[in-house]
């Protein structure tokens, strides 16, 4: 293969299976309701302009055999999804506090689609993780991701082996701290429901001949819906910076 062909097939080649498979995964750009085609693009057009950027990286890498090809085209888009994965957790956490945030307010019974894609989800999580994902692009988080993808050419080498368990235990430790973080930002639904059920437990058992339940339902559910005013922009606050310094932290360490 002629020295040209490398330039001009190959290293864009080895770049796109890093930045397409980040891309695969990615909040946002991962959406079922975003074309096919239209991710496709910016995948090639955010490879192509990345590219001149660590050409140096990746061009004597496929200086080498050709038989070395495959098991890099493989490493390189493992490193990708390993990458977009891990910025993936943190939605997938918000995700699923959201849906105890609903279900603790009363609303866990209205099901409907999630926002990116068609598993069952609630309204009222809707109004959590939909703005997430619009704070992704509003807060540059997709420009940040671009740059981490550029840095992560000089922890993740072009060509060597991709380390199944210390980045397994990294993924683990991650899903950990991300769950952590997003239940803790749930903890005004968690005190607000307990109290709430408590106080009409309360009742319930002073004055059993009243129907406690359907008396107490349309309270939980305005003051859900109270406490979720109050608290979201704070909510989204905090886990959009949290974001974003786990993206430069993963840039720079890798």
């Amino acid at each position: 293969m002629s020295e040209l062909t490398q330039q001009t097939i190959l290293v864009p080649l080895i770049v796109f299976c890093r930045v397409g498979a980040c891309f695969m995964v990615l909040p946002g750009f991962s959406s079922d309701r975003i074309p096919v085609q239209l991710r496709l693009f910016v995948a090639i057009a955010v490879a192509l302009a990345i590219m001149p950027l660590v050409y140096d990286d990746v061009r004597p890498v496929i200086a080498g055999p050709a038989d070395e090809l495959l098991s890099i085209i493989i490493t390189e888009s493992l490193a990708g999804l390993f990458l977009g994965f891990i910025v993936r957790i943190f939605y997938l956490a918000l995700e699923f506090a959201a849906i105890g945030m609903a279900n603790l307010a009363g609303y866990g019974s209205a099901f409907s689609h999630a926002i990116e894609g068609n598993d069952p989800s609630t309204p009222y999580s809707a109004f959590v993780t939909m703005p997430a994902a619009v704070l992704f692009f509003i807060a540059n988080l997709h420009v940040a991701i671009i740059r981490m993808l550029q840095n992560s050419y000089e922890t993740l080498k072009v060509g060597s082996q991709f380390a199944t368990p210390p980045n397994l235990s990294m993924i683990v430790s991650t899903f950990g701290s991300a769950f952590k973080l997003t239940l803790q930002l749930s903890a005004a639904l968690v005190v607000y429901s307990v109290m709430v059920n408590l106080a009409f437990g309360f009742l319930n058992k002073m004055i059993p001949q009243i129907p406690s339940y359907f008396v107490s339902t349309p309270f939980v559910v305005l003051g859900g819906l109270f406490i979720l005013l109050q608290v979201d922009s704070g909510i989204l606050s905090i886990f959009s910076s949290l974001v974003t310094q786990a993206i430069t932290t993963l840039g720079q360490h890798g």
